[in-house]
């Protein structure tokens, strides 16, 4: 399970966001397997292929906007079922029609709670954690861009989430499913576009997960389905708008290996075109290289 756990990880994490400004929850960076602390690193290279728009229409874009990003996250247990982590990523983006901009993105924060050990063997029964994110608007949003809107890194608002992850293996197969609940809270905005001064009111949102494994000896593929819902953002003030919901889906496939007890890398593929019908969304395709380094208790 140790091992599982770790593989586990790195391949069930797909960016759940679009490029720009999209939900910002995913898999949880938090420990699921025997350890004390964990950390990764993860360098991508994502493209914006398609916008779609609030009434269902797909546009295709054509300015080449790209970004990279490195992410850290990192975990530890703060006693043997509660632990706390982070993720920090940094983002870089060009275009042909904008200039490029980099620089911290929204910053998470993590409280988990093994909820659901798995202390003696099931044939049923998963692995599981409870847990908090908190996420902070650490970056730029399309509130507060000021370089027409290259420099746009997060979604601009405080949310708090809480979900579920669990995981379940088969002999070589193995299982995962991650749902989480989360609010953003509102905010105020200023500048040109509103006329003055206006108030921003997010809702509620969530995303869903679930991925299946196969493992051989140190190398496991996996693919991962992923759900993200956003309720209409409200604008009130001189400028006023009731907004449009976000939903889209994304397809991830992976490929881990197990460098050792302690280590392991993933490269991934995950993009947002491919299933569903997405609404007011940035769909983008997206490669991943993480490496993960742990501590045994």
């Amino acid at each position: 399970m140790k091992l599982l756990a770790a593989l586990l990880f790195l391949s069930g994490s797909p960016a759940l966001a679009a490029s720009c400004c999209g939900g910002s929850f995913s898999f949880p960076a938090l420990i699921l397997g025997d350890d004390k602390a964990q950390i990764t690193g993860t360098i991508s290279q994502s493209e914006i292929t398609d916008d779609v728009l609030s009434s269902g229409k797909w546009i295709r874009r054509k300015d080449d906007n790209r970004a990279q990003m490195l992410k850290l996250e990192g975990a530890a247990l703060l006693s043997d079922s509660l632990q706390g982590g982070f993720s920090l990523p940094v983002h870089s983006k060009n275009s042909r029609t904008s200039d490029p901009s980099s620089g911290l993105g929204d910053v998470s924060l993590y409280l988990g709670h093994e909820t659901f050990p798995e202390l003696t063997y099931s044939a049923w029964k998963p692995r599981g954690i409870t847990f908090l994110q908190l996420t902070l608007p650490t970056s730029p949003s399309i509130y507060d861009s000021a370089l027409n809107a290259s420099d746009i890194r997060g979604r601009g608002f405080y949310s708090l989430g809480a979900g579920l992850a669990l995981i379940k293996a088969w002999k070589v197969w193995d299982f995962n499913f991650s749902s989480e609940l989360h609010r953003s809270f509102e905010r105020t905005a200023s500048g040109e576009a509103y006329n003055g001064e206006a108030t921003i009111r997010p809702g509620w949102g969530t995303t869903q997960s679930l991925g299946v494994g196969w493992n051989r000896g140190d190398f496991r593929l996996g693919s991962t389905l992923a759900f993200l819902y956003e309720e209409a953002i409200a604008i009130s003030g001189s400028t006023t708008s009731e907004g449009h919901a976000q939903k889209n889906f994304t397809l991830s496939v992976a490929g881990s290996y197990m460098i050792n007890l302690e280590s392991a890398v993933t490269v991934s593929y995950a993009d947002q075109s491919l299933i569903g019908n997405p609404v007011n969304s940035s769909l983008s395709n997206t490669i991943n290289l993480s490496y993960q380094q742990r501590w045994p208790r």
